[in-house]
């Protein structure tokens, strides 16, 4: 396994919610967040907010997988979404957490300086809050509290919306979703 890197961040200043994962599959790191077909987060992003523009495309030339990129831009712009992912490099196999070794963790405590109108950090699985709570143990207690007082611990990790997650089906991780979403994003 060679060490991947992922230079992937969408977050406004004005953002409310950043959503971190734990790091861009294959067909993410060479174009957006969660950009795999089978993935269910711009399924349920678009039935939650009903904006249809940002769900996938069968067969897109590239032209259209442009302006999708560009939708789903806009619409985490308008409803003050940020995505973000724990991990900026590591070995990993394709794109199986399961495999991560060697994390290096993304410096979150920019997050402070640079959107201050943060209200919220949800974590897109149980394995984003896991190395979570390991790069915490690195981080300024300054920093620590302010993160710990924004992510509010386990009541922020989402069901991950990734296909392999079959534990729980589509409309159980769609129920979650909206609940915590509804408290910090309006429609």
């Amino acid at each position: 396994m060679e060490r991947k890197f992922a230079d992937l961040k969408y977050i406004e200043p004005d953002a409310k919610v950043v959503i971190l994962g734990t790091f861009p599959s294959e067909a993410s790191r060479d174009t957006f967040f969660y950009h795999k077909s089978t993935n269910q987060f711009w399924t349920m992003m678009s039935t939650i907010f009903g904006d249809k523009s940002v769900e996938h495309l069968k067969d897109s030339s590239p032209n259209e997988n442009n302006q999708l990129i560009e939708n789903r831009k806009n619409f985490l712009k308008k409803h003050k979404i940020g995505l973000w992912d724990m991990i900026k490099s590591c070995y990993i196999d394709k794109s199986k957490d399961s495999s991560i070794k060697e994390p290096e963790y993304n410096d979150l405590t920019t997050l402070k300086t640079e959107c201050p109108q943060l209200e919220c950090i949800c974590f897109s699985s149980k394995k984003a809050f896991k190395y979570y709570k390991r790069y915490l143990k690195q981080v300024d207690e300054t920093y620590k509290n302010w993160l710990e007082k924004m992510s509010n611990g386990e009541e922020h990790i989402l069901p991950s919306p990734s296909s392999a997650f079959a534990r729980m089906g589509p409309e159980g991780k769609l129920k979650k979703w909206e609940e915590l979403l509804s408290k910090y994003v309006k429609k």
